[in-house]
């Protein structure tokens, strides 16, 4: 990898052992791209994770939500019992607890947002096991309460911050990439501090990601139609062939909106 990316460089920012299979796919469009993550993703004690495993175990929850798959990567094999409905925020999630070998009861559309509209009101004694990011969104936990369910939420791992080499600190605001792919709202926000140059075409992974983006008064290139490496990778491509326009750039943020994290 060269020490100065080229201005048709694209930027992936995802955590460490997140970026290969985008990486892959735009080299298999042609377009040039390095990963640089972020942040990483830093599970809790190994003693808290065997809690959250016993709060499933024991069958007190009549429902698991989960809404990345990194939690089904920190908690690792798990017992669903009997009469515990699982709940993914979309495919991917529900991908991974199904290579985990989690049967999933119902998949939602892809957001927090949808995961709560998509629940049933809840019944007598409804209860949710909510794993999460320390840094969630409140609008999954808040929404299921909202309906009725009786939520726990439990963090299973925490995103910290990595130290970048110099290459991205002075090439992200100098117009030295092409594009710039973010898949979190931290990880937004992140690069609004660094400062991104406004012929930087962004790409997003989903809604809420692209409300961070906006709030740090930039301009989102192209949202991906879904969270997923086949949509980012498209989304890329299109917005190679559309550059941003730098008088696009919002003089101003909007208001913040709640939303849900995404997968990262």
């Amino acid at each position: 990898m060269s020490a100065i990316a080229s201005p048709r460089t694209v930027l992936v920012t995802r955590p460490p052992g997140r970026g290969d299979a985008l990486l892959a796919r735009l080299a298999a469009l042609g377009i040039e791209a390095e990963h640089h993550p972020f942040q990483r993703l830093v599970p809790v004690p190994e003693a808290e994770l065997a809690a959250v495993r016993a709060l499933l175990t024991d069958g007190t929850c009549t429902h698991l939500v989960v809404t990345s798959p990194t939690v089904v990567e920190v908690l690792g094999a798990v017992q669903v019992p009997v009469g515990t409905d699982v709940v993914a925020v979309g495919e991917g999630t529900a991908a991974a607890l199904r290579t985990a070998g989690v049967p999933v009861t119902l998949v939602a559309g892809g957001s927090g947002a949808a995961l709560v509209q998509e629940m049933p009101p809840a019944g007598p004694g409804a209860s949710v096991l909510f794993p999460a990011s320390a840094a969630a969104a409140r609008t999954v936990p808040d929404g299921l309460r909202a309906k009725g369910y009786r939520v726990q939420e439990v963090p299973v791992y925490r995103p910290e911050q990595l130290e970048l080499p110099a290459a991205v600190t002075t090439g992200l605001p100098t117009g030295g990439y092409a594009a710039l792919v973010l898949t979190s709202p931290q990880i937004a926000r992140r690069a609004a501090e660094l400062g991104v140059h406004p012929g930087t075409g962004i790409v997003t992974i989903g809604a809420p990601t692209s409300v961070a983006v906006r709030q740090a008064g930039l301009p989102v290139g192209r949202q991906a139609e879904s969270p997923d490496d086949a949509a980012l990778a498209h989304a890329v491509q299109q917005v190679l062939a559309h550059p941003t326009d730098p008088a696009a750039r919002p003089a101003a943020p909007p208001p913040p909106i709640r939303l849900p994290k995404e997968s990262r």
